[in-house]
């Protein structure tokens, strides 16, 4: 898509400045080219700043040429400047095609006001053209969809294998691989919903980055669930009540469920270990402490979801929500 309009956004930019019978209408297809960047965003913001920087680049070529000469020393002098000014300003991404700019001034050997008018129209041809070529952007919200579909079935996986694995003493084949898939699911849920945002400018797109962050902080309780599992080289019986809960917990997880149901169930669980004997062993005190440890987790894990559906204003649940919970 992005070489498909740079390609036909460069040739309609020349076609435009040739019509017009500009000079160095070449140089209209090669900002065409410099303006389309992978967002709708990016290249508007791009855009504008290359406009500020021309205004920059214009009056120094003027002062400069018409005070050293139209030579390359000059034009040396003007880069010095002109590079300097752009770092210090943040318009580092107009420096090269406003330089190409300014050599039409140089081999010019004059600056009237014919040619200035004549290069703003190049810059205004090809980055207008680029701009208006990138308002047209796919919208990923569908692939972003798939996307939640699938790491929420990894989601699933890693609870499943977390849930079987509690109830085993040896922990040897539990190696955590399971969390590879889920991880590279989140980032690039990530970067997906990162350019449905930029790529959107008339409506708030925020949700879908939102939601991968929510996921992406509950993975990573998990894994600190994992390593504390790994840990266990004995199964107390209350083992049975936490593996059970982690497996309502891996068939109730939709985006639409809110936790506080579960969230209920753990307390009530807490209440369960409080009420339980006390532990008659070492070994026995150890791994209970550990599935404290365990429960705690977990409720911190659907603590996050909770927060991120109260997070949710009713628009965005109308908007973004199948049914809400």
């Amino acid at each position: 898509m992005k070489i498909l309009k740079i390609a036909f956004g460069g040739a309609l930019a020349i076609i435009l400045a040739t019509l017009l019978k500009l000079e160095y209408s070449t140089a209209a297809g090669i900002i065409t080219l410099l303006t389309i960047q992978d967002t709708t965003k990016e290249t508007i913001h791009i855009s504008l700043k290359r406009v500020v920087a021309f205004c920059i680049a214009t009056l120094l070529s003027f002062g400069l040429f018409n005070l050293i000469g139209y030579h390359a020393i000059s034009f040396g002098l003007f880069l010095l400047v002109f590079v300097w000014i752009c770092y210090t300003f943040q318009l580092q991404d107009a420096i090269a095609m406003n330089a190409v700019l300014a050599t039409h001034y140089l081999v010019s050997y004059h600056m009237p006001l014919s040619l200035i008018q004549n290069e703003f129209l190049l810059l205004f041809i090809g980055a207008g053209i680029g701009t208006l070529l990138n308002l047209f952007m796919p919208d990923k919200v569908k692939h972003i969809r798939n996307t939640q579909a699938v790491l929420e079935s990894d989601l699933r996986t890693v609870l499943s294998i977390m849930s079987e694995n509690l109830l085993k003493e040896s922990k040897e084949d539990y190696t955590g691989e399971c969390f590879h898939t889920l991880e590279s699911h989140i980032e690039k849920g990530l970067k997906d919903a990162y350019d449905n945002m930029n790529n959107t400018l008339t409506r708030d797109a925020k949700y879908f980055i939102d939601y991968m962050q929510m996921r992406k902080q509950q993975c990573q309780v998990l894994r600190n669930i994992y390593q504390k599992i790994k840990t266990l080289d004995y199964v107390p019986e209350q083992a049975k009540d936490i593996a059970n809960f982690i497996d309502r917990i891996g068939i109730s997880l939709e985006e639409t469920n809110n936790a506080a149901a579960l969230l209920l169930e753990c307390k009530t669980l807490f209440q369960k270990f409080q009420a339980s004997d006390l532990p008659s062993t070492r070994q026995e005190f150890e791994s209970r402490a550990v599935l404290y440890m365990l429960l705690k987790d977990f409720e911190y894990f659907l603590q996050i979801k909770q927060d991120f559906a109260a997070s949710l204003s009713s628009e965005q649940k109308k908007n973004y929500w199948k049914t809400v919970s």
